[in-house]
């Protein structure tokens, strides 16, 4: 059986045990020290998220083009997603995990805690900011860019026909993140000191 085929059957032979955020979804299996299997339907794809003994181990994100595994399968959450989780026996998720093991779990901090009202600070400066993307000079359309910060997601955007993704930022330091259309993520970091800044980007 492969990775995908194991993950519908889940879904398909059992019932779900509730829906929930990222946040509530890891409070829900932590309390009940759950193995199991919680699935999403994003703008992307879906998105498998793997527990055991109530941890997320595992991740896979399955589209139309392939799949994703691990780090790369949940490093564009924001954190909005609903999940459905569904009760899986332990030693069948510890199986596969071994295949799509989380390293990084820092990806999984939702970005939507009302705990960090960052964007509510009136002392801070803000801004309009744009990039372009390129590759060998040409603008890159239809890839996703996502702007991190302390390695939470707080903008995501899709490039337009002139490889341009628009965003509205405190000023500061970030990351911008871009899968190219190889579903491999490239990141790059940028200042933000002011508003109405475009900055080009080139993929390499």
């Amino acid at each position: 059986m492969e990775l995908d085929e194991f993950l519908q059957s889940c879904i398909k032979a059992r019932t779900s045990e509730g829906s929930y955020r990222m946040n509530d979804l890891k409070k829900f299996a932590a309390g009940e020290k759950i193995s199991g299997v919680a699935v999403a339907v994003t703008e992307r794809g879906t998105v498998y998220l793997l527990f055991s003994s109530g941890e997320p181990q595992g991740a896979v994100e399955i589209d139309k083009t392939g799949i994703l595994i691990g780090d790369k399968a949940v490093f564009l959450l924001k954190g909005n997603e609903i999940f459905s989780f569904y009760l899986v026996e332990p030693e069948l998720i510890d199986r596969w995990i071994l295949t799509c093991r989380i390293f990084d779990r820092s990806h999984l901090n939702s970005t939507l805690s009302p705990n960090i009202p960052v964007i509510e600070r009136k002392n801070e400066g803000m801004g309009s900011f744009a990039i372009q993307v390129l590759k060998d000079n040409s603008p890159q359309s239809g890839l996703h860019v996502s702007i991190r910060k302390q390695g939470r997601v707080i903008g995501s955007d899709v490039t337009t026909g002139e490889g341009k993704a628009y965003f509205k930022l405190l000023f500061g330091d970030y990351d911008i993140v871009i899968m190219d259309k190889d579903k491999k993520m490239q990141v790059f970091r940028v200042k933000v000191h002011s508003g109405g800044r475009e900055e080009t980007i080139s993929l390499r």
